[in-house]
């Protein structure tokens, strides 16, 4: 935001030459010089969108939450299936999704996100894992449900991308504050 400082010099036009009257029609008062404004908290890590990367978790999350239900409900128990890995991971990234969409109007929710941002990644990292090794595991039951599974590691690696770049920015915003102070 900036400000300015007016030096309250006047730009007139003159009226036409068949009036004649010489007055102006248009006073205008310009600046002078802009002066910066103050810079608000947050304000480098809002110009990179942190609440559009949120509701990008969200929308990943009810996704994998969908997905994970669906697929405890018709595949056969596997180790994903069995730990409900993605359920889990779903719940997570709507919370995390909504922590990181309400920092543009509560900063002192910076902390917290990158908490949850954190544990979020690290969850990502096992599940995938753990659905890395049921995919590996083929077994003749489980053919109908892999497609799903495969889905589900996708939607997840997005997550854990989303997550690993709002954590980068997170801390780099909070290095920046500590400096600050």
């Amino acid at each position: 935001m900036a400000s300015a400082i007016f030096s309250m010099s006047d730009i007139t036009e003159q009226e036409e030459e068949e009036t004649g009257t010489g007055q102006p029609l248009i006073r205008q008062y310009c600046a002078s010089e802009q002066i910066p404004g103050k810079e608000l908290p947050l304000q480098d890590l809002l110009r990179k969108q942190p609440m559009a990367l949120g509701v990008a978790q969200l929308v990943a999350g009810i996704t994998s939450f969908g997905l994970g239900v669906t697929l405890a409900a018709t595949s056969p128990l596997t180790l994903a299936v069995l730990l409900r890995v993605p359920i889990l991971t779903g719940l997570l990234y709507i919370i995390c999704g909504l922590l990181s969409a309400l920092l543009n109007r509560f900063t002192r929710l910076l902390p917290i996100c990158f908490v949850v941002n954190i544990g979020c990644l690290s969850v990502a990292g096992v599940g995938i894992v753990l659905l890395a090794i049921d995919l590996s595991l083929p077994t003749d039951s489980e053919r109908a449900a892999r497609p799903t599974k495969v889905l589900i590691l996708c939607v997840i690696a997005l997550m854990a991308c989303i997550s690993a770049l709002l954590v980068f920015w997170l801390h780099r915003e909070m290095r920046r504050m500590r400096k600050k102070f």
